[in-house]
């Protein structure tokens, strides 16, 4: 089967080692070729030795056919063996020097530009137009071949005789030409010996117009002479033809001067554009190209073919059996005089074999078979052809052939492993440069070149670096050129692109090129490293946003923003390189008196914070000796000229981080300052990241206001600078039309300057530099300007890229930032500018204490200020109370004629014990206040309701209308220590110019200019008061709570001075009176007074209320309206589509109040009770996001009230005695009686109908996640609580022995009745008596009958077993009596009762509170609809008839 054609690619190779042609012509030949241009008729025929199309079928060493489409061939004109003269390095450098010529103008290669590395020139496959100089060292170096003793492909195969037409005897002419001294040298030096093929040509010019009538018979004397190696050539050489195809003569000529290019790249530039083919024609050129062709056809090519089957028989036993091996080996051991027969010293001192020799013979073999492509068998002929020419020692021949092994591996495209054809390329390099007698530096960079050369056809570029980088070092300008190559080889990796390694060697090759002194070529290498340098930086930047971009994306940022130059010397690996390269650039362009150039350079010097000291203030000299050197020149060529300003430069020292910059608005004043977006809920007021004001700016100050901008400013060097007058660069854009056509002259704002930083080696700093605007508009700061040591102005651009955009694929291929407007801000003489100030706030606190501060807050604007509003971080720890204008820190008297009002308490003589008053039941929001402006007031339960009124039932202070300039507000704030620990509280100030509704309620923000401050405050313990809970003996329905009071303090006493309770169901009485005590001072004083480590206990009776109100209200509609509410209000937020709105109504609050001290404090009519209230609704919000965090914090006002009917609130006040006679309170929210009061689970159980449906499986997954989390709550919430309770009281006692029985006993009359402390369920229940014993079983005297210890038996007597019903809140009695044999105390608490609840009435509730019918029996039931209950104490009776 026919091979496939020659790739292109390879012609490189293939050219190199072709056949040669032995020219030898007569002198009447030399005429003909010279009036064409050629000196020889070898050069007449060179053009169409390239690509002879043989189209031939031949047979490879197996006997089987293959296609040689085409061969090329050599033509030369002698041939003889001369040492190899080896270049100097001065020859190697000049020829590298004419291989440039001018085309080291390229200042880069083409895939590397400032933007990044180009991937489609890379994918190319000629790199020769990377560097064209190199192609042409390559083809001259290559063409430089010499013959040699060691390789049969410069020995000529076939002597081609010439002989000219013209001649009387051109058989005579050719038969002299047989014996000329050239045939000699090739029977006695070449390869061909006397095998060599004679072949004979005549050339009829056409000149000789009488000669053409005898040109044939002329010829046939010659073929009958010489054979069929013969032929004939008529060129046509007439004048008037030629001037008839005159348009043909740029084509015939350029057939020879691009052969002469191609051959020869050095020849002069006059010698290619030379006229060549005078006088030949289009036919002239087709008859020189056939007679090639035909000659290769029909004499060379099967000559070849003869000749490698006679030498494949000559050498078989060499090559095939053992036989010749172990011969061989006899003849070198034991066979001196055989071995200097076969064996030669050539003239370069190596051994060489005799082309007789089986070896020479297998040498020759070989090459004929390469050079008619028979790779395969060409491959194996060397292979054995290399173990004898190793065993004998002669390794340039072995060199040879190893170089020859791996070429025919690499022409058969086996991509096989590197070891099977890099050893042969290595021992090859090695041999020729270390093992033969004079080292071989033409024939080793030729080995180089060729294996560099097939590994780029074969796309190998990994092993090409290696290859290339056996060249020596001590080449100069050679070693250059190959470690640029090596560069390009790194560049086409399969896998990825090594730009650092093509960087590194790319400086190595400008280092040789500027010893060798070609200042292009080494000029052109250091850009192409700093520019790859800048490239690398930018890759890994990039690769790098992925992480770190996430924080700054976070706040409108980049990990860019700084200069080229600091890109490049980010690169701590290769920061000494990029050193290397500026310095070289830097000294080069001083030579050559480029100022502007070398001092860029010099400036990039200053980059690298890894050199060492001693350097960087050489460099920093340098660089301040060539500025003013600069200037000098400058100043003297624009003597005459206007004087230009002073350029200013970019310096990477010191830096700036524009990220860490900051813009601090009236810098004088504490707090922070800035744009915070307020929103609805009590959430903290945030900065915002995005421009919320429509202007060019995320900042905003007023006209006049000073702006502080802190710049963090470091030296990466080990070195002290200085920087002297340090300031700010800006652009202002003015919003004032008029002013701008008006032509105004006065600036638009002042920037301060510092007078000298002082930067230490490796020291950062913070810099202030203040800015004052003067009119309105947009100014952005731009850059930094000083001067360094006082003498190099500098220019820092501050730049910040804003978000990373990625709405299109160009921005998500190539990473887009958006514009950052974070270093500027908008001049607004509309701004608020307002100056607040914290008086008298404290470091300390004891718990429970109040102290009293105050917040300045001055209207320094021009303008009016319509809206103020203050938030609080921690509620629970400040009282608001209404502003004032003027710099008077006094209370607004919202608390006159309510009593002696002492701080912050109103203290009053006429304290009732017990008050019920209307207050509201909103879970308000108490973290904002809004102290001037309009306000949005909650939802009053009363439409017909004043706003005072309705202020009055939240009870919020009151704000003013507007705050003027140069006014103040001063807004009293009481301080309280509500927890003990350190607390950080926060506080802010915001204000806007609008006259809009601030709405504390509303579901939109409100962006305003807010100052917010951190209040670091200690909270040190005084007082620890904690409260417990026993049921009540006397009656079920009421339950003891005490309160225990431990003092804290180490030394001082506390006086108790009053305890309120709050509830809405309870009325709590002290199971003593102060008046008890009144007898004696002292046991008063131990009562009411704790002494330091002291505790005392306060006991209360908690009972139900008697409300003289309408008693035709049923107990569920009067008491448990806050219950119902949240469980129709939370059923509709989980079922319904419809989410609950309404808030609950207000609640009637039962004060309880017990007088300790002399005088009563007024926690019921005064503001006091608004901070209670508000400090309570905190709590409970914070306690509601913890129990269900899966509820928004908007819907906790219209799921939960503040106030349950029946919890308890507590409020303990206290004085100190001595000391500072500091006062305060205690308060514990929430007390839990131990009333059943599970009726949250109730709520989800989803209703018989009205379920809102979906079919989205997300949004049913987040309905059940929330009842689920309901539920857990509340089970594990739940205490042990029992629904119903049993009380029996003994009646009557009567005794048998009235009646005459022998045996007495004693009849007892017992009244049973079971109370429900439910307020939701009425209950079904069956009361079991159990009786000890039975009544007919006396046991003996002594014996105990229970756990009581009683001596007496006794037993139930009569019905044991009573259903009965009790309604809510109800009770039912039965009358039961018991039968005992002896008198006595008893124990008769044995009993057990079965629960059960009812169904619910829902006719009995208002529609406003049952939107949806409840299921009843659902997954989610409380504990209480259905028990078992048993007695929890004994129930001891005296039985006796007295």
């Amino acid at each position: 089967m026919p091979r496939p054609t020659l790739p292109q690619k390879r012609d490189f190779v293939a050219k190199a080692f072709c056949p040669r042609i032995l020219v030898l012509s007569s002198p009447a030949i030399a005429d003909a070729c010279a009036v064409n241009g050629c000196s020889t008729f070898a050069d007449l025929l060179a053009p169409f030795g390239q690509d002879v199309s043989t189209q031939v079928t031949i047979q490879d060493s197996q006997g089987a056919p293959y296609f040689l489409d085409k061969v090329n061939v050599k033509f030369t004109t002698d041939f003889k063996i001369e040492k190899h003269k080896q270049p100097s390095r001065a020859e190697i450098d000049e020829l590298v020097r004419m291989s440039v010529a001018g085309d080291a103008s390229q200042t880069s290669v083409p895939f590397l530009t400032d933007n990044g590395v180009d991937a489609d020139v890379l994918a190319t496959d000629d790199i020769g137009a990377w560097a064209p100089w190199y192609t042409v060292f390559r083809q001259q170096w290559v063409n430089e071949m010499q013959a040699s003793e060691h390789e049969s492909f410069i020995h000529p195969v076939v002597c081609m005789l010439v002989a000219s037409g013209s001649e009387e005897d051109p058989v005579e002419a050719l038969r002299n030409l047989q014996s000329h001294a050239a045939i000699s040298r090739v029977h006695s030096q070449s390869f061909s010996g006397t095998s060599v093929l004679l072949y004979y040509l005549l050339v009829h010019d056409g000149r000789d117009t009488g000669a053409l009538q005898k040109i044939d018979q002329k010829f046939d004397q010659v073929r009958r002479a010489f054979g069929q190696n013969s032929s004939l050539l008529k060129i046509n050489s007439n004048v008037e033809l030629i001037e008839a195809d005159n348009s043909d003569r740029g084509k015939i000529s350029s057939i020879w001067s691009n052969n002469l290019l191609m051959s020869q790249p050095l020849v002069p530039t006059a010698m290619a554009e030379k006229a060549f083919g005078s006088m030949l024609t289009m036919r002239d050129v087709a008859a020189l190209k056939e007679s090639v062709k035909q000659m290769m056809v029909r004499s060379v090519v099967p000559h070849m073919q003869y000749m490698i089957r006679v030498l494949s028989d000559q050498t078989a036993n060499q090559r095939r059996s053992i036989a010749g091996r172990l011969f061989s080996a006899g003849r070198r051991y034991f066979g001196a005089s055989t071995k200097t027969s076969s064996t030669l010293v050539g003239v370069d001192g190596d051994v060489y074999f005799r082309y007789d020799s089986p070896e020479a013979l297998m040498r020759k073999l070989a090459d004929y078979s390469f050079m008619l492509k028979d790779f395969r068998f060409a491959q194996s002929v060397y292979q054995v052809a290399r173990r004898d020419f190793q065993s004998e020692k002669a390794w340039k021949c072995y060199a040879g052939a190893q170089e020859m092994v791996g070429v025919c591996k690499l022409m058969l495209e086996i991509h096989a492993s590197r070891a099977e054809f890099d050893s042969n390329f290595e021992d090859a390099v090695a041999m020729y440069f270390h093992k033969t007698q004079t080292p071989c530096q033409y024939l080793a960079m030729r080995s180089i070149v060729i294996y560099y050369e097939l590994l780029k056809h074969n796309r190998l570029y990994s092993f090409a670096p290696g290859a290339l980088l056996r060249t020596p070092s001590n080449m100069g300008a050679l070693y250059g050129l190959i470690s640029e190559q090596a560069a390009y080889a790194y560049m086409k990796l399969p896998r990825h692109p090594e730009l650092r390694k093509f960087s590194f060697y790319v400086m190595i090759a400008g280092q040789a090129y500027k010893n060798s002194e070609i200042g292009a070529l080494a000029q052109r290498c250091f850009c192409m490293v700093r520019t790859a340098l800048r490239v690398s930086m930018q890759k890994s930047n990039t690769s790098r946003d992925t992480e770190v971009n996430q924080e700054y994306e976070a706040h409108g940022a980049s990990s860019e923003g700084s200069t080229d130059t600091q890109c490049v010397t980010a690169s701590s690996n290769w920061s000494s390189i990029d050193s290397f390269i500026n310095h070289e650039l830097g000294l080069q362009c001083i030579s050559a008196q480029n100022y502007d150039e070398a001092l860029q350079y010099f400036m990039a010097l200053l980059s690298d914070d890894n050199i060492s000291a001693k350097l960087q203030s050489k460099y920093l000299q340098e660089l301040l000796q060539l500025f003013l050197e600069r200037s000098d020149s400058t100043a003297e060529e624009t003597k005459s000229e206007t004087p230009q300003p002073v350029t200013l430069m970019e310096l990477s020292i010191p830096t700036i981080d524009p990220c860490m910059t900051r813009v601090i608005m009236s810098p004088d004043l504490e707090g922070e300052d800035g744009i915070f977006e307020w929103r609805q809920g009590g959430a903290a007021p945030s900065r915002l990241a995005n421009n919320a004001l429509n202007t060019a700016a995320n900042l905003c100050c007023s006209v006049g206001e000073d702006v502080a901008i802190l710049l963090v400013v470091s030296n990466p060097l080990t070195i002290g600078i200085t920087l002297n007058g340090f300031t700010l660069a800006c652009d202002f854009k003015p919003v004032d039309n008029e002013l701008l056509a008006s032509g105004t002259t006065s600036p638009a704002f002042n920037v301060s300057s510092v007078a000298s930083v002082v930067l230490e080696g490796g020291q950062t700093v913070m810099v202030s530099v203040t800015i004052t605007p003067h009119r309105a508009g947009d100014l952005e700061i731009v850059g930094a300007r000083y001067l360094l040591c006082d003498i190099l102005p500098i220019y820092k651009p501050l730049r910040l890229p804003g978000k990373r955009l990625n709405d299109t694929s160009e921005q998500r291929i190539s990473p887009t930032y958006s514009s950052d407007a974070r270093l500027g801000f908008r001049v607004d003489p509309s701004f608020p500018r307002l100056e607040v100030f914290l008086d008298d706030f404290p470091d300390t606190l004891v718990s429970g204490s109040m102290h009293r501060a105050s917040v300045r807050i001055i209207n320094r604007g021009p303008l009016p200020c319509y809206n103020i509003a203050l938030w609080l971080s921690h509620p629970s720890f400040f009282d608001v109370r209404s502003s004032r204008k003027g710099d008077s820190d006094a209370d607004v008297p919202e608390d006159s004629g309510c009593g002696n009002v002492q701080g912050m308490y109103v203290y009053s003589d006429t304290i009732q014990e017990a008050e019920q008053v209307q207050v509201a039941n909103v879970l308000q929001e108490c973290s904002m206040f809004i102290l001037a402006g309009q306000t949005s007031l909650p939802v009053s339960s009363n439409p017909t309701s004043s706003e005072d009124a309705v202020r009055s039932l939240h009870h919020l202070p009151k704000p003013i209308e507007c705050l003027d300039p140069k006014e103040t507000l001063t807004v009293p704030i009481w301080i309280r220590g509500d927890r003990v620990g350190a607390h950080t509280l926060r506080l802010a100030i915001g204000a806007s110019m609008t006259r809009t509704t601030t709405t504390l309620t509303a579901t939109t923000s409100c962006n305003m200019r807010s100052r917010v401050f951190d209040i670091d405050l200690v909270v040190t313990p005084s007082l620890r008061v904690n409260a417990f809970v026993r049921p009540s003996i006397r009656n079920p329905h009421e339950r003891i709570l005490g309160i225990e009071v431990e003092n804290m303090q180490p030394t001082l006493d506390i006086e108790l001075v009053q305890t309120t309770f709050s509830s809405g169901y309870y009325k709590l009485s002290p199971l003593y009176t102060p008046s008890s005590c009144a007898s004696g001072t002292s046991d008063h004083q131990d009562r009411v007074r704790v002494g330091s480590h002291q505790t005392i206990n306060l006991m209360y009776n908690a009972s139900p209320y008697d409300s003289t109100a309408d008693t035709a209200k049923t107990a569920l509609e009067e008491r448990a309206q806050p219950e119902m509410f949240t469980i129709n209000a939370l059923r509709q937020y989980i079922f319904s589509n419809e989410k609950p709105a309404k808030l609950p109504a207000p609640i009637e609050l039962v004060y309880s109040n017990a007088v300790l001290g002399e005088r009563g404090v007024d926690c019921v009519h005064s503001s006091l009770q608004g901070y209670i209230s508000r400090s309570q609704a905190s709590r409970r919000r914070n306690l509601l996001r913890g129990a269900y965090p899966l509820i928004p914090d908007k819907y906790l006002p219209v799921l939960f009230p503040l106030y349950e009917t029946f919890g308890i609130d507590f409020v303990l006040f206290w004085s100190e005695v001595g000391g500072s006679r500091r006062s305060g309170h205690h308060s514990i929210s929430g007390i839990d009686l131990g009333v059943p009061h599970d009726y949250i689970v109730e709520a989800l159980n989803p209703p018989s109908k009205g379920i809102a449906r979906t079919w989205l499986k997300d949004t049913m997954r987040e309905r059940e996640a929330l009842i689920q989390s309901i539920a857990d709550r509340s089970t594990m919430a739940r205490r042990h609580e029992r629904p119903l309770d049993v009380s029996m009281k003994l009646i009557n006692v009567s005794s048998s022995a009235s009646s005459g029985v022998a045996s007495a006993f004693y009849l007892a009359d017992i009244d049973i009745t079971v109370y429900n402390h439910s307020w939701r369920h009425a209950y079904d229940f069956a009361l079991d008596l159990i009786s000890p014993t039975a009544i007919s079983k006396l046991v003996p005297i002594g014996v105990r009958l229970d756990y009581s210890g009683s001596r007496s038996a006794w037993s139930w007597c009569g019905t044991t077993h009573h259903l009965m019903s009790v309604a809510p809140h109800g009770s039912e009695s039965v009358r039961a009596q018991l039968a005992c044999s002896s008198a006595g105390v008893i124990d008769i608490g044995l009993w057990e009762l079965n629960v059960q609840a009812q169904q619910p009435d829902l006719q009995s509730l208002t529609p406003s509170y049952a939107p949806i019918p409840a299921s009843i029996g659902g997954k989610y039931t409380s504990k209480n609809l259905e028990c078992t209950l048993h007695p929890l104490q004994p129930c001891f009776v005296n039985i006796t008839t007295n």
